[in-house]
């Protein structure tokens, strides 16, 4: 099926990208993402080695550390691909109409509002063709502190914003919370819908926070709305994954 092919591949922006589903640094670390360079001087410290002392700064999981963290291959149902990072620059700094909702609409672009200090994306394809829920996950390594923030600032954006926002044109409506799974630290979901055109789709979104962690999993059903969220059992190994 066509549009199912597409969804994962596009999931990092889920409304841009046909009618379907494709994170930066801590405020705490200054300004942004740390950016990679083909060369640096002798002697000098690599962009590598400058991420993972930015990220011991502010205890928080080193890019390395979460890219092995990260689940890829085949997990429970599901194939879990890298995202190619032209795809993921396309939701970079959506800006909601009402800043009430900005942690909405971050998300809904594939980051956290507030900037990582570094982040993985990968798309989630079920194998099994009885499975029509399609999606993808990231992970944002923040300090503990931010990651804290991550989580209740989406929390208050959920309770402000059942109404939606706009955003690139874009129109996100009838935000409701739904149960999210006992897992993590802390975790919350909730229910979304993008409206394109005279087509609307309902995408659900699981959050789970470990220690300075923010992973998030977002899923679409087109045949089953409602049954759009990410398997527990998906979300489960990859929050065990985290150790």
């Amino acid at each position: 099926m066509k549009l199912r092919r597409a969804l994962p591949i596009a999931a990092v922006l889920p409304a841009l990208l046909a009618i379907s589903a494709c994170s930066g640094e801590s405020k705490d670390s200054g300004n942004g993402k740390p950016k990679t360079s083909a060369k640096s001087s002798p002697g000098s410290p690599s962009a590598e080695e400058k991420a993972d002392a930015e990220a011991r700064r502010m205890g928080a999981m080193a890019p390395q550390a979460l890219e092995k963290a990260t689940l890829s291959g085949t997990s429970n149902g599901f194939e879990i691909k890298k995202v190619a990072q032209a795809d993921v620059e396309a939701g970079r700094d959506l800006k909601a109409d009402k800043a009430e909702c900005q942690p909405l609409a971050s998300l809904a672009g594939g980051f956290t509002h507030l900037p990582a200090v570094s982040v993985e994306h990968r798309s989630l394809e079920p194998t099994e063709a009885k499975n029509a829920t399609v999606g993808s996950m990231w992970l944002a390594s923040h300090s503990p502190k931010n990651a804290q923030k991550v989580m209740t600032d989406l929390r208050t954006s959920v309770k402000e914003c059942p109404g939606g926002f706009k955003t690139l044109g874009l129109t996100y409506r009838a935000v409701e919370p739904v149960k999210a799974p006992a897992l993590g630290d802390e975790a919350l979901g909730y229910r979304i819908t993008n409206v394109i055109g005279k087509q609307s789709v309902t995408m659900t979104f699981t959050v789970v926070r470990k220690d300075g962690v923010v992973a998030v999993f977002y899923g679409v059903n087109m045949l089953t709305p409602k049954n759009s969220a990410m398997p527990e059992a998906i979300v489960r190994a990859q929050v065990e994954q985290l150790g």
